[in-house]
């Protein structure tokens, strides 16, 4: 397939489901691609696995206790700021999905792909990009769900580029360890991208707006960094189409 690269080109992925793991992959992976796919008239759906009630960074600001609510709060703007009207959440405990029985979660998402017949999948790749279980697991629903359908949808794994690492996203890992459970990320060279999507000054603004309204996860990203060496690591967006 030709590679994807422009407004115009997103156009091609049709209606588009995100399946995530934690409220903010979609942002962080995606933004750009979904803000883009709302402007040009294509419907958008996202799905959250977990409301990412594990994943405490400051106690004090946002307690365990009432995480998953403060985070579903933010995607609600986050999503809102994107444009992205169809969200649903599959509702599992966070850090757990690989003990979801499986066949369960494969058929709720079979579910909602019945039920929005998206043309594209957006997703994690089997590494989960970080490493993180919840991740992985995603790439094995989203490829089982799949599998069940007559009509399958194209899945996409999300992935780093070596250009995107070394320009900019490595000094941010570098500092907060944002592959935590990886040694070195898998990095793809841009050529091999089936997406490779590089934000305009317009839809790096609405990416960094919809990442501020989740300050559960990413004040520490604002407080350590520039808006612009922000907007530098996260607005090339890359995709590989899984094999089938």
């Amino acid at each position: 397939m030709r590679q994807i690269r422009s407004a115009l080109d997103i156009k091609s992925l049709g209606t588009i489901m995100g399946i995530w793991a934690h409220p903010d992959d979609e942002t962080f992976t995606s933004a750009g691609i979904m803000a883009t796919a709302v402007a040009n008239g294509q419907k958008v759906i996202c799905l959250t696995a977990t409301k990412g009630e594990a994943g405490v960074q400051d106690e004090k600001r946002w307690p365990k206790d009432k995480l998953g609510n403060i985070r579903e709060k933010e995607l609600e703007t986050a999503l809102k700021i994107i444009g992205v009207k169809e969200h649903r959440w599959l509702s599992y405990k966070d850090g757990c999905c690989f003990e979801v029985d499986t066949d369960e979660a494969v058929g709720c998402i079979c579910d909602y792909i019945e039920e929005f017949k998206p043309d594209t999948i957006l997703t994690f790749g089997p590494e989960g990009m970080t490493g993180h279980p919840d991740h992985q697991t995603m790439c094995t629903w989203a490829s089982l769900a799949c599998k069940r359908l007559e009509k399958a949808p194209a899945i996409f794994y999300a992935v780093p580029t070596h250009h995107q690492y070394k320009q900019a996203l490595k000094r941010i890992d570098d500092k907060l360890n944002i592959f935590f459970n990886v040694r070195k990320p898998h990095l793809v060279v841009d050529k091999d991208c089936d997406i490779l999507f590089e934000l305009d000054d317009q839809r790096r603004d609405i990416k960094f707006r919809a990442l501020e309204a989740m300050p559960s996860q990413y004040q520490t990203f604002v407080e350590n960094f520039s808006r612009d060496e922000i907007c530098q690591a996260l607005s090339p967006e890359a995709f590989v189409i899984a094999k089938k």
